[in-house]
């Protein structure tokens, strides 16, 4: 009866110390998987930021996608990595980096080009691009605390003429509707009173659509 009872707490004492040798090798190889997927992750966001663009885009990650975003730009120095940058980092609320990255957009000698060829692929949209981006890099701006720049940025941008869905609609959208902030509406509101009084007398719908904005902030203020 001994004899059996000391086998039987041998073969659980074996158990045991097989369990544990099989749990130690797990661990070991869990850790070892994570340190390649640490290594690899390091590898493709200082190498490859590209992918983790792509990555972290369908994911939903839109910070990270943004800053990676960035990073892309930052390595290959094209426009159209910057103008992506731009739009992203706008879109995921990172107003410091949207405004500092679009200011460099906005002064580089191959905008204009870029935003003809923008505008080409884009045909039947309402809007110029070049209007666009100034928009949101005027917003980013305002959002920022740097108000001088975002009305310069906006207004800038429009020139002597008030398109449609123009830059200073995007900062007047932004102060008005999202911020309410009747200081900078009544900054806009001059503005646009002062644009409207250079405008051409032959500028037509500009003339309408700059009045319509004149009436609406005109009121909010009043307001």
């Amino acid at each position: 009866m001994r004899v059996s009872a000391d086998r039987c707490l041998t073969s659980v004492g074996g158990e045991v110390r097989l369990n544990k040798l099989i749990l130690k090798t797990a661990l070991i190889t869990l850790a070892c998987v994570l340190a390649l997927a640490l290594l690899l992750f390091g590898v493709f966001s200082l190498f490859v930021p590209s992918v983790m663009v792509s990555l972290t885009d369908k994911l939903g990650m839109e910070s990270a996608c943004a800053r990676y975003s960035a990073a892309v730009y930052e390595k290959s120095g094209a426009i159209d990595d910057l103008a992506v940058a731009v739009e992203r980092n706008y879109g995921a609320g990172r107003y410091e980096a949207a405004a500092e990255y679009g200011a460099e957009l906005l002064q580089r000698d191959d905008f204009d080009s870029y935003s003809a060829a923008r505008d080409a692929d884009s045909e039947g949209n309402t809007f110029s691009y070049a209007q666009y981006a100034a928009g949101i890099v005027s917003v980013s701006q305002y959002y920022s605390g740097d108000t001088d720049a975002a009305v310069r940025t906006a207004f800038d941008a429009c020139g002597i003429a008030f398109p449609r869905n123009n830059a200073a609609v995007y900062l007047i959208d932004a102060a008005m509707n999202v911020r309410a902030d009747a200081a900078v509406c009544r900054v806009l509101l001059t503005r646009l009173q002062e644009l409207e009084s250079r405008l051409s007398p032959s500028a037509g719908e500009d003339s309408k659509y700059i009045s319509v904005w004149i009436d609406q902030l005109d009121a909010f203020c009043a307001g």
